[in-house]
This record gives C-alpha cells, structure tokens and sequence, in this order.
C-alpha cells in the first residue's frame, strides 16, 4: 500500500508567525465576505479561569453540563474528549468527575483552532476553503467533536464548524439527480443534526434512523461517512449503507450533488472512507425504515470477588459467561439481534436488542441466554428483565440509566483501541476458547496496568448485509461478529506519566484479540490513535481505491486529518500535537478579534 499521496506533503502548514499569514485586515474581509461567521474561539472552561472563578453562575453552568454529550458539542470550544483540546501543556479544563472544584493555571487554546467559521450554508464552506487555499491554512472540520482520533480539531487550523447546518426534511418519494431509481422514504439532514434530533424528528412520522448509541453524536459526519454502526445494524445495515445522495462541497470550492449517478467513485469513497477526507458534507439523505417496537433483554450482575488479588484470566465466572455468549452469539446475529455487552472486573451489563413487531421474538431467541445467567451461581443479579419500547425514544432513555451510561463517558481523557472478530471464530468449540481466552488475558493486562480492566463486546455490524461494493466502507465489517474495545480514560488530576501508561496499556490490550486475527482490522471510528499499520487496519483492501479516488477530488491535500485515507504522516509539523510525532508541540496562537 502507499504510505503517501500523490501531491507534495505538508501542504497548508501556514503559521500565524509566518508571512503567509494573512493580515488583520484580510481577516477582516474574510469575516465580512461570510456575513460575520469567523468567531474567535473561547474555551469551554475559560469562564471558570477569570477572576471570579468557581463562584460565577457561569462557571457553575458549565460544571452542571460538563460530562454531557449534548452540552460539550453546544459550542465550538469544547471537544467530547479532553486529549483533542491539547496540546502539550497548553490546556483549558476542569475536573471530569468534581468540575465545581478549583483550577489553577492559564486557561489556553490547546489543539482549538484560534478562529472558525460557524458555517450556516454551502456558501460559507466554499469561501472558507478557498481562503485556506489563498493562504495555505490547514482546514480543520468539527461537528460535534465526538472522535477518538482527534481529526475535528487540529492546532494554527482554519476550523468550520458545521455544527449550525441543523435543517430536517422527509422526502415519501425521492429520486436522486441524474438517477432513475425512486425511492420511498428518504431522511434529509444537515451536517449538523445529531443522533437524537434526528430520530426524534423522524420518530414523529413512524421512522426509524439507523443511529448508534450515543444521542449527541454528528450523523453525517464521521458517523455517517465512515460506517455507523447501532442497535438497527443487524437488521438494516451501517449508517453508509442506508445512503442514497449527499450534497458536499469538494476541495475546489463548488458545492456538489453527488451520488451514484453524478459522481460514482466519490460517492462510493465517502460511503464508508471517514469523514474529513474528500470533501466538506452538508446535507445527507438516506433510507428510513418504518418503525417497529425495540425489544430488548437488559441484564446486569455483580460478580463475586476472590479473596485476594484478582486474576481474571483465572476467573471461572468471566471465562463461563463470555463462552456462553460467544456460543449464542451466532444464532442472536442470524435473527437481527444486536448487542451491547460490557464485561468489567466486579460486574457485567448486557443489552440484546431486535427491531420486531413481533413482540415475543427476542425472548424465544435469547432463551438458553436467559437461562444460563439466570442460574448461574453465585451472581448478584440487579437485572433480568425483557422490555418492549413502543418508540426509539423510549429505548433510548433506557440506555441513559447511570449502570449503562457510565460504560461511555465524555468530558475525561481517552484511551481506546479496537478489533473486529470475525464469523469464522464463533463455529468451532476450540476457536470460542481461543476467544474466550483473549478475552480475559485482554481484560487481566488491562487492569494490572491501570487500564481499568473493561471489555467492550459490541454486536452491531451488519451482519446480515453482507455486500460490500457499494460502499467504501472496511470491508471487515462485514465478515465480523464481535467488534471488541479496549478502552480507559483519565482526568484533569491525572498525572502525565500515568496518563501515557493508560493510553500504551489500552494499545497493548488488544494484541491478544490481533494475534486470532492476522490481517484484519478495526472499525476506523473506534480504533487506537496510536495504531501503526493504520492503513491495512482501518481500511482493508478498499485503501488503495479510497487514495485514488482522494487524488482525484483533492490533489493539493487540503483535506488532511490524523490516519485518514492519504495522511500525509509523522514528519507534518501540523501534527505536532500528537506525541506520536515526536515534535515540540506548537499549540495555537491565540489572536485578535475579527470583526
């Protein structure tokens, strides 16, 4: 594969220090030329940094919403997670868990673009890009933040922030441009609708979106662009999949409407190829499908701890319960069940999920599941319970129970790496042990090297849409059973060494899981920043097209993000900001106002 691009690197790498750097007055035009869309960016935290600190309603405001999703992707200046609003030491944030305690310290832009364009049209995104050009300033785009890559936020960058882009459209009946094919029941969303506006609006008129867990995430972004997976993924496919027209605006400045008929290959790559790469998306339109309750068999336990230290690669009831998943797991996938499973040191929670109107479904599929943790020794049951949710809504508030949420949480520092299990390992009783053994020795590595010690069993691919050529999307996904996660986090007190052994814990914790799958991959929104042979691992065989295609629609590189399809690598001094890269780290220079 190729490790670079065709254009030359370390394009768009202008400083505000340098003389390309454009002056107060180009600024200026620039802001005017936009309708006075250019804002300086505030830290989040900045009020609580002023003089009257902790005390101010303001502050207080903020530490209300600081570890909620919906609340960090309010404004620009805040990310979902503390890495991405770093830059070494140059920083402005508050305690994760007691963000009503003191800070001390400069508050200071970190990895926040000094200015960025609240886009509110196509046009604002064409000016904004063409000024980059003009001047040769990185682009960074956000819109909700919510990455484990740091890709919506890049130091010295012209940052637009799509998040505004809110408009919602239904279409009964909708042909694409230049198509002939009709389809029946279309969703429109801007770029910055989130998961929860979004079904919440197409809840009204009995459809359903295929959204992931989490309600504050950006659908047309990363989501939507490099996969989306969610409870619906066994049943209708990933969020790329449902796919039926974008309108963008490429590198050159024009704004678009691609799909398979006008822009084939473009359409394809951004179908799966990760957002931030070949153009800026505004609008998404894709399939819905009519609404049907949401079963669901939540259950939870506490296990029961050892005297002594505990070794969970010794654990009966950790080895017991993930072999009987993992046997189970086959028949869930065949019949659309999907599954969230959350196995930790002390306790489980696992949620099976089928969009049926057939009510009784799920209990008869998941009955050897049921019975099997039901009497299960030993096992401090605090739920066993089936449900069935009328509205999606309602599944969702379900999720948002403080046993379940707490499994992904935002507002702290984090650490994550991922890998996807194929089919294959799920037929014969000798690979389930292989697997049950990559389990605990991940999950007992973890947690001896303050990882924390948690596994994350995810199975919401789309199992049952095994066709994978109208997408570009990897395509491991398609062959995988489990997507597993490896994940810890840390906050504000966290000291900086200890911050660096959770993140090399957490990248280490998954070769167990690499060692049964030689040449596979990862879920490209969920994987480890740190990931080396990222190529192979978050594009699969598709990466080579995925470049080509990029070449094509954007030979200067103005599109550039950490890891993405044509990356221009370690040595870009715009990456300086990654530890990765070895490089001093050039955190953003704050600047004057613009207007």
């Amino acid at each position: 594969m190729e490790d670079t691009p065709l254009y030359p690197p370390y394009n768009y790498t202008c400083l505000p220090s340098q003389p390309c750097w454009p002056s107060t007055n180009q600024w200026i035009t620039f802001n005017q030329s936009i309708s006075g869309n250019l804002k300086l960016t505030v830290p989040w935290a900045a009020p609580c940094y002023n003089p009257a600190g902790m005390a101010s309603q303001e502050c207080q405001a903020i530490g209300e919403n600081y570890m909620d999703g919906v609340g960090r992707t309010a404004q620009y200046g805040s990310m979902e997670f503390l890495d991405w609003e770093t830059c070494g030491e140059s920083n402005c944030f508050l305690n994760s868990f007691q963000p009503s305690s003191p800070v001390s310290g400069q508050c200071s832009l970190g990895r926040l673009s000094t200015y960025h364009v609240e886009a509110h049209s196509p046009d604002d995104i064409s000016k904004a890009l063409n000024f980059s050009r003009e001047h040769g300033i990185r682009v960074s785009i956000k819109n909700s933040g919510h990455d484990y890559f740091g890709r919506s936020s890049a130091a010295n960058s012209l940052a637009i922030w799509t998040h505004k882009m809110k408009d919602l459209k239904y279409h009964g009946l909708f042909r694409p441009k230049c198509s002939k094919t009709q389809y029946t029941n279309i969703g429109e969303i801007g770029a910055g609708v989130q998961a929860q506006e979004a079904w919440e609006f197409f809840e009204q008129l009995d459809m359903l979106v295929t959204v992931g867990a989490v309600g504050s995430v950006g659908l047309a972004g990363g989501f939507g662009q490099g996969g989306g997976h969610g409870p619906l993924g066994p049943s209708y496919g990933l969020m790329v999949d449902q796919a039926v027209e974008f309108d963008v605006v490429t590198a050159d400045g024009q704004a678009r409407t691609i799909n398979e008929c006008s822009d084939p290959e473009l359409f394809w790559a951004m179908r799966g190829g990760g957002g931030g790469t070949y153009a800026i998306l505004t609008s998404y339109k894709f399939q819905l499908h009519p609404a049907v309750p949401m079963n669901v068999y939540g259950f939870q336990a506490e296990f029961p701890m050892p005297e002594g230290d505990l070794d969970i690669t010794e654990s009966k009831v950790h080895r017991d319960i993930i072999r009987a998943l993992a046997r189970n797991q086959t028949l869930f996938a065949n019949n659309g069940v999907a599954g969230y499973n959350f196995l930790l040191p002390d306790h489980m929670v696992s949620i099976q999920v089928l969009p049926s109107a057939n009510t009784d479904a799920l209990e008869k599929i998941t009955t050897e599941w049921h019975d099997f943790l039901t009497n299960y020794p030993g096992l401090n049951i605090t739920e066993n319970t089936y449900y069935t949710f009328n509205k999606f809504s309602d599944w969702h508030k379900y999720t948002e129970k403080p046993s379940i949420a707490r499994n992904g949480p935002v507002g702290v520092g984090i650490a994550e790496s991922g890998r996807f299990i194929p089919k294959r390992l799920f037929n014969k009783p000798a690979d389930i042990e292989n697997l049950v053994n990559a389990v605990v020795d991940a999950m007992q590595f973890s947690y001896t090297n303050r990882g924390g010690g948690s596994a994350q069993l995810y199975a919401t691919g789309p199992h049952n849409h095994p066709d994978n050529s109208k997408t570009g999307v990897n395509p491991g996904w398609r062959d995988t059973m489990w997507e597993v996660i490896m994940g810890g986090f840390w906050t504000r007190n966290t000291p900086a060494a200890v911050r660096t052994q959770i993140q090399n814990t957490i990248s280490a914790s998954i070769q167990p899981f690499k060692a049964l799958t030689p040449g596979g991959g990862c879920y490209m929104n969920e994987g480890d920043w740190l990931e080396e042979n990222w190529q192979q691992t978050f594009f699969g065989s598709n990466y080579d097209k995925l470049l080509a295609v990029k070449n094509k629609y954007d030979p200067t590189g103005l599109f550039n993000c950490w890891k993405c399809v044509g990356w221009s690598g370690y040595e870009d001094p715009m990456y300086s900001c990654y530890a990765q890269s070895k490089k001093t780290p050039k955190p953003s220079v704050p600047l004057g106002p613009v207007s």
